[in-house]
């Protein structure tokens, strides 16, 4: 073989291999899921079916390669196990169930939280804007609370959660610790996993759970979000409350 022969067969290649070292430039793929408008009908505030309630909406930052994943929430009670379908009326299956407190062993598993992943052909029917009330502007934290605060509440409780005007409804904050709330609301069965927004702030304050029964009684008790985030990140679940501007 000559030397021409040999010298073009050496910059065909490096032409060949400087073209598969070119980097792909691939559709860029955004940090945050493309929510719907205010007529979606995946909401915190959502029904379940009239047995219990959505509470906010979640989601994992998409990356350079990956898109975004949503989430809604509703109590753990609402669920029996993992990748259980999840049913909103109307619409149908809505995602399934991958986090379930009632499941876990240790502290968080009283934190009464279930997760469920969104189908993401529905996050454009999904919208992070609690019925009723708007928010949540964050998560709230306890140093936001005082004695007395009103807590605004969007459930499906019997009676109260059967007529559209009764179901957004508030109570009173009257006590917490670092991981649950105390409150007096008109809250009752069917409103389990209801959001909880804290008034004053519009941050999200927590779900329902169940009643009362301790000293002092109360009406309604359950986790403060910081204690359900707290639940998540130990399970290896990195999910934001998705959150909608102050108004």
């Amino acid at each position: 073989m000559n030397a021409r022969k040999i010298a073009g067969i050496v910059v065909a290649c490096a032409m060949v291999v400087g073209a598969s070292a070119a980097p792909v430039h691939g559709k860029k793929v955004s940090k945050v899921p493309a929510w719907g408008g205010e007529d979606s009908p995946i909401r915190p505030g959502s029904s379940l079916g009239g047995y219990c309630t959505f509470n906010f909406v979640f989601y994992t930052p998409g990356t350079a390669t990956k898109a975004p994943k949503a989430y809604i929430g509703t109590a753990g009670h609402c669920t029996d196990k993992i990748g259980e379908e999840t049913e909103l009326p109307g619409v149908g299956v809505i995602g399934k169930v991958v986090y379930d407190s009632d499941l876990v062993t240790g502290e968080y598993k009283g934190v009464d939280f279930s997760l469920i992943e969104l189908d993401p052909k529905l996050i454009s029917k999904t919208n992070p804007t609690v019925l009723g009330w708007g928010g949540p502007t964050r998560s709230a934290t306890v140093e936001d609370f005082a004695v007395g605060d009103q807590v605004d509440v969007h459930g499906y409780g019997l009676v109260l959660g059967q007529n559209d005007v009764t179901r957004s409804r508030h109570g009173v904050l009257f006590s917490w610790t670092e991981k649950e709330y105390q409150a007096d609301m008109p809250a009752v069965n069917g409103d389990s996993g209801s959001p909880l927004i804290h008034h004053e702030t519009g941050a999200a304050l927590g779900i329902i759970s169940r009643y009362g029964f301790t000293v002092p009684p109360s009406t309604d008790m359950g986790p403060l979000m910081t204690w359900i985030f707290e639940a998540l990140d130990a399970e290896g679940f990195d999910v934001r409350l998705a959150t909608v501007p102050a108004k």
